[in-house]
Protein backbone atom coordinates (compact mmCIF):
# COMPACT_ATOMS: atom_id res chain seq x y z
CA UNK A 1 0.00 0.00 0.00
CA UNK A 2 2.81 2.22 0.70
CA UNK A 3 3.19 5.17 -1.83
CA UNK A 4 6.76 5.06 -2.07
CA UNK A 5 7.01 1.23 -3.72
CA UNK A 6 3.67 2.87 -5.90
CA UNK A 7 5.25 5.61 -7.12
CA UNK A 8 8.98 4.44 -7.58
CA UNK A 9 6.74 1.28 -10.05
CA UNK A 10 4.71 4.14 -11.46
CA UNK A 11 7.71 6.11 -12.90
CA UNK A 12 9.41 3.94 -14.37
CA UNK A 13 6.37 2.43 -16.15
CA UNK A 14 5.68 5.54 -17.03
CA UNK A 15 9.28 6.30 -18.60
CA UNK A 16 9.77 2.73 -19.87
CA UNK A 17 6.19 2.74 -21.57
CA UNK A 18 6.23 5.48 -22.99
CA UNK A 19 9.48 4.90 -24.55
CA UNK A 20 8.82 1.82 -25.83
CA UNK A 21 5.36 3.55 -27.20
CA UNK A 22 7.37 6.28 -28.86
CA UNK A 23 10.59 4.49 -30.43
CA UNK A 24 9.90 1.11 -31.16
CA UNK A 25 6.20 -0.07 -31.63
CA UNK A 26 4.07 -2.41 -29.74
CA UNK A 27 5.49 -5.60 -31.04
CA UNK A 28 8.91 -4.74 -31.21
CA UNK A 29 11.78 -5.38 -28.73
CA UNK A 30 11.50 -2.07 -26.07
CA UNK A 31 11.26 -3.02 -22.67
CA UNK A 32 12.24 -6.52 -20.90
CA UNK A 33 8.05 -6.38 -20.60
CA UNK A 34 7.83 -6.95 -24.24
CA UNK A 35 9.57 -9.75 -24.83
CA UNK A 36 9.04 -11.30 -22.01
CA UNK A 37 6.10 -13.74 -23.15
CA UNK A 38 7.74 -14.39 -26.34
CA UNK A 39 10.70 -15.27 -24.44
CA UNK A 40 9.17 -18.27 -22.35
CA UNK A 41 8.61 -21.35 -23.85
CA UNK A 42 4.41 -22.36 -24.14
CA UNK A 43 5.07 -26.23 -23.69
CA UNK A 44 7.67 -26.66 -21.12
CA UNK A 45 7.92 -23.37 -19.54
CA UNK A 46 11.24 -22.84 -19.61
CA UNK A 47 12.98 -19.09 -20.56
CA UNK A 48 14.40 -19.27 -24.04
CA UNK A 49 17.47 -17.64 -24.78
CA UNK A 50 18.35 -14.86 -26.87
CA UNK A 51 19.28 -16.84 -30.00
CA UNK A 52 16.05 -18.51 -29.38
CA UNK A 53 14.06 -15.28 -30.03
CA UNK A 54 15.57 -12.43 -31.41
CA UNK A 55 17.51 -12.64 -34.82
CA UNK A 56 20.87 -12.58 -35.93
CA UNK A 57 22.73 -13.01 -32.33
CA UNK A 58 26.46 -13.71 -32.66
CA UNK A 59 27.72 -12.74 -28.90
CA UNK A 60 25.26 -12.07 -26.64
CA UNK A 61 24.39 -16.05 -26.85
CA UNK A 62 22.52 -18.39 -24.14
CA UNK A 63 21.58 -15.63 -21.62
CA UNK A 64 17.90 -15.29 -20.65
CA UNK A 65 16.13 -13.46 -23.93
CA UNK A 66 14.25 -11.28 -21.20
CA UNK A 67 17.71 -10.04 -20.15
CA UNK A 68 18.76 -8.81 -23.81
CA UNK A 69 16.73 -5.26 -23.13
CA UNK A 70 18.16 -4.78 -20.07
CA UNK A 71 21.94 -5.27 -21.34
CA UNK A 72 20.92 -2.81 -24.25
CA UNK A 73 20.38 -0.18 -21.48
CA UNK A 74 23.61 -0.90 -19.70
CA UNK A 75 25.21 0.08 -23.15
CA UNK A 76 23.16 3.02 -23.43
CA UNK A 77 23.78 4.23 -19.71
CA UNK A 78 28.14 3.58 -20.37
CA UNK A 79 28.44 5.32 -23.66
CA UNK A 80 25.91 7.91 -23.73
CA UNK A 81 24.24 6.49 -26.30
CA UNK A 82 20.64 6.20 -27.49
CA UNK A 83 18.97 2.62 -30.02
CA UNK A 84 19.55 4.79 -33.23
CA UNK A 85 23.65 5.03 -32.81
CA UNK A 86 24.04 1.17 -32.93
CA UNK A 87 20.57 0.00 -35.04
CA UNK A 88 18.88 0.58 -38.20
CA UNK A 89 15.51 1.59 -36.92
CA UNK A 90 12.82 -0.57 -37.61
CA UNK A 91 15.58 -3.45 -38.34
CA UNK A 92 17.43 -4.43 -34.95
CA UNK A 93 18.70 -7.37 -36.52
CA UNK A 94 20.54 -5.91 -39.26
CA UNK A 95 24.51 -5.33 -39.37
CA UNK A 96 24.77 -2.15 -41.66
CA UNK A 97 25.37 -0.12 -39.48
CA UNK A 98 29.88 0.27 -37.76
CA UNK A 99 29.19 0.65 -34.47
CA UNK A 100 26.99 -2.13 -33.85
CA UNK A 101 29.86 -4.37 -35.35
CA UNK A 102 32.22 -3.01 -33.16
CA UNK A 103 30.56 -3.19 -30.11
CA UNK A 104 30.23 -7.21 -30.86
CA UNK A 105 34.36 -6.71 -30.67
CA UNK A 106 34.65 -4.94 -27.93
CA UNK A 107 32.48 -7.16 -25.72
CA UNK A 108 34.54 -9.84 -26.59
CA UNK A 109 38.07 -7.99 -25.28
CA UNK A 110 35.44 -7.07 -22.23
CA UNK A 111 35.20 -10.83 -21.50
CA UNK A 112 38.26 -11.88 -22.25
CA UNK A 113 40.16 -9.54 -19.67
CA UNK A 114 37.68 -10.49 -16.80
CA UNK A 115 38.58 -14.06 -18.07
CA UNK A 116 41.65 -13.98 -18.07
CA UNK A 117 42.18 -11.25 -15.31
CA UNK A 118 40.52 -11.72 -12.56
CA UNK A 119 39.02 -14.89 -12.80
CA UNK A 120 35.85 -15.34 -14.59
CA UNK A 121 34.71 -12.05 -12.27
CA UNK A 122 32.67 -9.25 -13.89
CA UNK A 123 35.17 -6.72 -12.59
CA UNK A 124 35.60 -4.75 -16.15
CA UNK A 125 32.71 -3.58 -17.80
CA UNK A 126 31.63 -0.68 -20.88
CA UNK A 127 31.87 1.68 -18.22
CA UNK A 128 35.21 1.28 -16.78
CA UNK A 129 36.26 2.80 -19.64
CA UNK A 130 33.95 4.99 -21.10
CA UNK A 131 32.24 6.60 -18.17
CA UNK A 132 29.09 7.85 -20.16
CA UNK A 133 31.18 8.48 -23.20
CA UNK A 134 31.13 7.13 -26.37
CA UNK A 135 35.39 7.75 -26.54
CA UNK A 136 37.62 6.78 -23.79
CA UNK A 137 39.02 9.50 -21.80
CA UNK A 138 42.61 9.63 -21.56
CA UNK A 139 43.39 12.48 -19.36
CA UNK A 140 42.02 12.69 -15.91
CA UNK A 141 40.16 15.85 -15.30
CA UNK A 142 41.01 18.57 -13.76
CA UNK A 143 40.68 17.95 -10.07
CA UNK A 144 39.20 14.95 -9.90
CA UNK A 145 41.15 13.07 -7.03
CA UNK A 146 40.20 16.23 -4.64
CA UNK A 147 36.51 15.82 -6.17
CA UNK A 148 35.92 12.34 -5.54
CA UNK A 149 37.51 12.50 -1.69
CA UNK A 150 34.78 15.73 -1.24
CA UNK A 151 32.12 13.14 -2.53
CA UNK A 152 33.20 10.48 -0.92
CA UNK A 153 33.09 12.67 2.20
CA UNK A 154 35.49 10.88 4.21
CA UNK A 155 34.04 11.49 7.40
CA UNK A 156 31.09 9.79 6.62
CA UNK A 157 32.55 6.24 8.26
CA UNK A 158 30.48 3.75 9.85
CA UNK A 159 33.11 4.54 13.17
CA UNK A 160 32.49 8.30 13.30
CA UNK A 161 29.26 8.45 13.24
CA UNK A 162 27.46 8.84 16.74
CA UNK A 163 24.18 7.37 16.84
CA UNK A 164 21.97 7.32 20.07
CA UNK A 165 20.27 4.36 21.28
CA UNK A 166 21.95 2.60 17.63
CA UNK A 167 19.94 -0.43 16.58
CA UNK A 168 22.29 -3.37 15.61
CA UNK A 169 20.02 -5.76 13.11
CA UNK A 170 17.96 -5.14 10.27
CA UNK A 171 14.93 -6.23 11.43
CA UNK A 172 15.19 -3.94 14.31
CA UNK A 173 15.80 -1.39 11.59
CA UNK A 174 12.65 -2.73 9.56
CA UNK A 175 10.58 -2.70 13.08
CA UNK A 176 11.17 0.73 14.01
CA UNK A 177 10.30 1.75 10.16
CA UNK A 178 7.29 0.02 10.51
CA UNK A 179 6.46 1.60 13.57
CA UNK A 180 7.50 4.65 12.59
CA UNK A 181 4.72 4.89 9.55
CA UNK A 182 2.08 3.64 11.72
CA UNK A 183 2.12 0.50 12.49
CA UNK A 184 0.35 -3.02 11.84
CA UNK A 185 -3.07 -1.45 13.77
CA UNK A 186 -3.15 1.23 11.86
CA UNK A 187 -2.44 0.03 8.46
CA UNK A 188 -4.71 -2.86 8.76
CA UNK A 189 -7.71 -0.31 9.14
CA UNK A 190 -7.28 0.59 5.20
CA UNK A 191 -8.42 -2.20 2.73
CA UNK A 192 -8.57 0.48 -0.16
CA UNK A 193 -6.56 3.71 -1.69
CA UNK A 194 -6.94 6.27 -4.33
CA UNK A 195 -3.84 7.84 -5.13
CA UNK A 196 -3.97 11.04 -7.43
CA UNK A 197 -0.99 13.11 -8.88
CA UNK A 198 1.35 14.29 -11.15
CA UNK A 199 4.59 13.03 -12.75
CA UNK A 200 7.06 15.80 -14.02
CA UNK A 201 7.62 15.05 -17.84
CA UNK A 202 10.09 17.56 -18.80
CA UNK A 203 9.49 20.86 -21.00
CA UNK A 204 7.00 22.22 -18.59
CA UNK A 205 4.76 19.37 -19.10
CA UNK A 206 3.43 17.64 -16.10
CA UNK A 207 1.64 14.00 -16.43
CA UNK A 208 -1.70 13.32 -14.20
CA UNK A 209 -1.54 9.59 -12.49
CA UNK A 210 -4.32 8.29 -10.57
CA UNK A 211 -3.77 4.72 -8.83
CA UNK A 212 -6.19 2.66 -7.30
CA UNK A 213 -5.02 -0.06 -4.82
CA UNK A 214 -7.30 -2.62 -3.03
CA UNK A 215 -6.20 -5.51 -0.03
CA UNK A 216 -4.44 -7.62 -0.53
CA UNK A 217 -2.94 -7.60 -4.08
CA UNK A 218 -4.98 -5.48 -6.25
CA UNK A 219 -3.54 -2.72 -8.30
CA UNK A 220 -4.24 -0.16 -11.23
CA UNK A 221 -2.27 2.68 -12.35
CA UNK A 222 -3.25 5.11 -15.11
CA UNK A 223 -1.48 7.96 -16.65
CA UNK A 224 -3.05 10.31 -19.50
CA UNK A 225 -0.23 11.67 -21.81
CA UNK A 226 -0.68 13.38 -25.15
CA UNK A 227 -0.97 10.26 -26.82
CA UNK A 228 -3.52 8.85 -24.84
CA UNK A 229 -4.31 6.90 -22.34
CA UNK A 230 -1.67 4.05 -20.47
CA UNK A 231 -2.96 1.42 -17.72
CA UNK A 232 -1.08 -1.24 -15.82
CA UNK A 233 -3.43 -3.72 -13.38
CA UNK A 234 -2.65 -6.54 -11.35
CA UNK A 235 -5.41 -8.89 -9.89
CA UNK A 236 -4.16 -10.81 -7.49
CA UNK A 237 -2.92 -13.57 -10.06
CA UNK A 238 -2.36 -12.29 -13.56
CA UNK A 239 -0.62 -8.39 -14.69
CA UNK A 240 -1.16 -6.69 -18.00
CA UNK A 241 -0.70 -3.12 -19.77
CA UNK A 242 -3.08 -1.62 -21.89
CA UNK A 243 -2.05 1.55 -24.11
CA UNK A 244 -3.64 3.03 -27.10
CA UNK A 245 -2.39 0.59 -29.29
CA UNK A 246 -3.55 -2.67 -27.17
CA UNK A 247 -3.34 -4.83 -24.24
CA UNK A 248 -0.67 -7.41 -23.53
CA UNK A 249 -0.65 -9.67 -20.50
CA UNK A 250 2.47 -8.83 -18.74
CA UNK A 251 5.47 -11.91 -17.93
CA UNK A 252 8.48 -12.60 -16.05
CA UNK A 253 10.77 -11.20 -14.87
CA UNK A 254 8.24 -7.88 -14.74
CA UNK A 255 5.33 -9.79 -13.25
CA UNK A 256 7.62 -10.09 -10.09
CA UNK A 257 8.01 -6.17 -9.96
CA UNK A 258 3.82 -5.45 -10.17
CA UNK A 259 3.49 -8.10 -7.79
CA UNK A 260 5.56 -6.02 -5.04
CA UNK A 261 4.26 -3.05 -6.07
CA UNK A 262 0.15 -4.50 -5.74
CA UNK A 263 1.07 -5.62 -2.18
CA UNK A 264 -1.37 -3.38 -0.26
CA UNK A 265 0.46 -4.07 3.04
CA UNK A 266 4.18 -4.30 1.58
CA UNK A 267 6.07 -2.33 4.81
CA UNK A 268 4.41 -4.84 6.90
CA UNK A 269 5.62 -7.27 4.38
CA UNK A 270 9.42 -5.98 4.15
CA UNK A 271 10.66 -9.43 5.65
CA UNK A 272 8.78 -11.33 3.37
CA UNK A 273 9.33 -9.10 0.44
CA UNK A 274 13.06 -8.77 0.60
CA UNK A 275 15.87 -11.73 1.67
CA UNK A 276 19.59 -11.73 2.52
CA UNK A 277 19.17 -8.41 4.43
CA UNK A 278 22.08 -7.61 6.14
CA UNK A 279 22.98 -3.82 8.01
CA UNK A 280 26.19 -2.56 6.73
CA UNK A 281 26.64 1.18 7.29
CA UNK A 282 25.66 3.99 9.06
CA UNK A 283 25.98 7.40 7.06
CA UNK A 284 25.14 11.43 6.06
CA UNK A 285 22.16 11.37 4.26
CA UNK A 286 21.57 14.80 3.31
CA UNK A 287 21.25 16.39 7.25
CA UNK A 288 20.29 12.92 8.36
CA UNK A 289 22.28 10.03 9.91
CA UNK A 290 20.90 7.02 8.30
CA UNK A 291 21.12 2.76 8.67
CA UNK A 292 22.00 1.56 5.55
CA UNK A 293 20.22 -2.03 4.89
CA UNK A 294 20.88 -4.19 2.19
CA UNK A 295 19.37 -6.90 0.63
CA UNK A 296 17.70 -8.65 -2.74
CA UNK A 297 14.13 -9.19 -4.09
CA UNK A 298 15.93 -11.63 -6.85
CA UNK A 299 18.58 -13.11 -8.08
CA UNK A 300 19.06 -10.28 -10.57
CA UNK A 301 17.79 -7.15 -8.70
CA UNK A 302 19.31 -5.72 -5.06
CA UNK A 303 19.09 -3.18 -3.17
CA UNK A 304 19.68 -0.60 -0.29
CA UNK A 305 17.30 0.97 1.63
CA UNK A 306 18.13 4.01 3.57
CA UNK A 307 16.63 4.61 7.24
CA UNK A 308 16.69 7.60 8.95
CA UNK A 309 18.08 6.73 12.63
CA UNK A 310 15.90 9.83 14.03
CA UNK A 311 12.50 9.23 13.01
CA UNK A 312 13.19 6.07 11.38
CA UNK A 313 11.85 6.41 8.36
CA UNK A 314 13.21 5.34 4.80
CA UNK A 315 14.54 8.06 3.12
CA UNK A 316 16.27 6.57 0.37
CA UNK A 317 15.99 3.31 -1.94
CA UNK A 318 18.73 2.36 -4.53
CA UNK A 319 18.02 -0.72 -6.78
CA UNK A 320 20.72 -2.22 -8.60
CA UNK A 321 19.37 -4.20 -11.74
CA UNK A 322 22.00 -6.70 -12.82
CA UNK A 323 22.61 -7.39 -16.27
CA UNK A 324 25.09 -9.61 -18.69
CA UNK A 325 27.62 -6.90 -18.57
CA UNK A 326 26.83 -5.04 -15.06
CA UNK A 327 24.81 -3.48 -12.99
CA UNK A 328 22.07 -0.17 -13.67
CA UNK A 329 21.13 1.76 -10.67
CA UNK A 330 17.71 3.40 -9.52
CA UNK A 331 17.72 5.93 -7.06
CA UNK A 332 14.26 7.08 -5.42
CA UNK A 333 14.12 9.62 -2.63
CA UNK A 334 11.20 10.11 -0.55
CA UNK A 335 10.48 13.02 1.11
CA UNK A 336 7.35 14.92 3.21
CA UNK A 337 5.57 12.21 4.63
CA UNK A 338 1.87 13.17 5.71
CA UNK A 339 -0.43 11.08 7.87
CA UNK A 340 -3.38 9.28 6.18
CA UNK A 341 -5.84 7.81 9.01
CA UNK A 342 -2.86 7.42 11.22
CA UNK A 343 0.03 6.17 8.57
CA UNK A 344 2.55 8.12 7.11
CA UNK A 345 2.58 8.39 3.44
CA UNK A 346 5.11 10.11 1.56
CA UNK A 347 3.11 12.62 -1.02
CA UNK A 348 6.89 13.65 -2.55
CA UNK A 349 9.06 11.75 -5.01
CA UNK A 350 12.20 11.48 -6.82
CA UNK A 351 13.46 8.83 -8.98
CA UNK A 352 16.69 9.21 -11.00
CA UNK A 353 18.36 6.84 -13.30
CA UNK A 354 20.81 6.76 -15.79
CA UNK A 355 18.50 8.75 -18.56
CA UNK A 356 15.82 10.18 -16.49
CA UNK A 357 15.34 12.26 -13.44
CA UNK A 358 11.61 12.67 -12.62
CA UNK A 359 9.21 13.21 -9.77
CA UNK A 360 5.88 12.48 -8.75
CA UNK A 361 3.32 14.26 -6.58
CA UNK A 362 0.62 13.34 -4.72
CA UNK A 363 -2.17 15.67 -4.48
CA UNK A 364 -4.68 13.46 -3.10
CA UNK A 365 -4.40 10.21 -1.01
CA UNK A 366 -7.94 8.98 -0.11
CA UNK A 367 -7.91 5.84 2.44
CA UNK A 368 -11.26 3.18 2.19
CA UNK A 369 -12.65 4.05 -1.29
CA UNK A 370 -14.96 1.84 -2.40
CA UNK A 371 -13.37 -0.65 -5.23
CA UNK A 372 -14.30 -3.26 -7.03
CA UNK A 373 -12.34 -5.80 -7.60
CA UNK A 374 -13.74 -5.82 -11.62
CA UNK A 375 -11.52 -2.96 -12.30
CA UNK A 376 -8.36 -4.85 -11.93
CA UNK A 377 -9.26 -7.34 -14.30
CA UNK A 378 -7.19 -7.13 -17.80
CA UNK A 379 -9.21 -5.63 -20.29
CA UNK A 380 -10.39 -7.78 -23.78
CA UNK A 381 -7.78 -7.72 -26.53
CA UNK A 382 -7.72 -6.18 -29.58
CA UNK A 383 -6.84 -7.34 -33.00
Amino acid sequence: MHSSKISNGILLFISGFLFVFLSTGWTVIGSSSTSSNKAKDSKSGNQKTTEEVFKNIKVLKGMPAYQLMPTMHFFEASLGFNCSNCHVRGHNDSDKKPEKRKARDMIKMMEAINKNDFEGKQMVTCFTCHGGNANPQTIPAVMTVAMMKAEKNEDNNDEMIKVPNRLDTPEQIIARYQQAIGGKDAFEKITSLKLEGTVSAGRDRDIQVTVYQKAPDYYLSSFQSNFGTFERGYNGKNGWEKNPRGVREIGQPDIQDLKLDADFYSPMDFLKNYKSLKFSDVQILNNDTVYVVEGTSSNIRRYKFYFSTRTGLLLREIQYDKTLLGELQTKTDYKNYKNVNGVLFPDDIHVANYERNEEIKYTNISPNVPVESSMFEMPPKTN
